[in-house]
């Protein structure tokens, strides 16, 4: 089953016109959308119309007006998508509420076009939805400082090493050595393996146009996307970035590493999180302090890491410590 492709705009008046939605309810309700696609990365509609009743200061309308306002945001251009239930899952019966709001960084235009999707679903919990009162703000989010303070400090970092040493794959030679993060861009060992299997010209564009920007904001942008997901822990995430660093020509010092991690996990603790209902880790930790902190254990790359004497351990774990995480050794 097919995502329906974009109506005109003179369809798409008539479509508002029938349903009788006024402008001042088509304005809201293209940011009420766009808030819940941005801070819960998918929703069904039963829980939109849960968290509609629960917004002040809002245009009054009934639930068949939200009902009709997805029918019409399918054949729209939007950053979302509305997909029914049996678009997802394919043995599900039809349901207007069953209906989702989808953010459009969730879903593939070259292979595996619901992975993303159903990874958040495998992930996700059963918390309450986050419900901010400044919610529609969340239709254009202005990046957090601890976003804007990791992205300023990837940019900083230069390209030194001779050779880019991927995790899997050919060691090449450094193109970029010199130069700093947030003033080239680099496909990685996968990422050029991916391309080389997608056939299509408008697929092989979507690829890219996915990974354009500086080294940098690429980073960034897989980062935010895994931490939304939920699907690294922490010592996984920490291993990461120094795989992608290191193949990029990146040789961290102490210093850096520690500053790296400090960033991390302050933007891991202060962002709002899809894997979590759109919640805040340091929000929820408030609401729920437990006696025992969390644990984090070093996987084989951080330790191979140590025995290279590349990174400190012993100074690495008392960074870790004071953050307030126990340490597996």
């Amino acid at each position: 089953m097919q995502y329906p492709k974009p109506l005109s705009e003179r369809s798409i008046e008539r479509m508002y016109k029938q349903a009788g939605l006024s402008d001042e309810a088509r304005g809201f309700l293209h940011e009420f959308f766009a808030a819940c696609a941005n801070l819960y990365g998918a929703i069904s509609m039963r829980d939109v119309w849960r968290i509609y009743q629960r917004l002040t200061k809002v245009p009054k309308l009934r639930r068949k007006d939200l009902l009709a306002f997805a029918s019409i945001a399918r054949r729209e251009e939007n950053p979302y998508f509305v997909f029914e239930i049996e678009e997802l899952y394919r043995d599900e019966p039809h349901s207007e509420l069953e209906r989702h709001i989808v953010s459009g960084e969730l879903i593939s235009k070259y292979y595996g076009k619901f992975h993303l999707f159903y990874q958040l679903m495998d992930r996700i919990d059963e918390k309450p939805y986050y419900l901010p009162d400044d919610f529609l703000s969340f239709a254009k989010p202005k990046p957090s400082k601890s976003e804007v303070a990791l992205l300023a400090f990837l940019g900083g970092l230069k390209s030194t090493a001779n050779e880019c040493v991927p995790k899997y794959g050919e060691t090449i030679p450094n193109a970029n050595k010199g130069k700093r993060l947030d003033s080239f861009s680099f496909l990685n060992s996968m990422e050029r393996f991916d391309l080389e299997w997608i056939k299509r010209p408008s697929a092989k564009a979507a690829f890219m146009k996915d990974r354009s920007g500086t080294e940098a904001e690429k980073i960034m942008r897989v980062f935010k996307k895994k931490e939304n997901l939920g699907s690294n822990t922490p010592s996984e995430t920490l291993q990461w970035f120094l795989d992608e660093l290191t193949e990029v020509g990146v040789q961290m010092e102490d210093s850096q590493m520690e500053k790296l991690m400090n960033l991390i996990v302050d933007y891991h603790n202060n962002t709002n999180l899809w894997c979590l209902s759109g919640w805040k880790p340091n929000d929820l930790a408030s609401m729920h302090r437990e006696d025992r902190p969390p644990v984090i254990s070093f996987g084989p790359n951080l330790e191979k890491a140590f025995s290279k004497g590349s990174i400190d351990r012993d100074k690495l774990i008392r960074e870790i410590q004071k953050m307030g995480l126990k340490v597996i050794e």
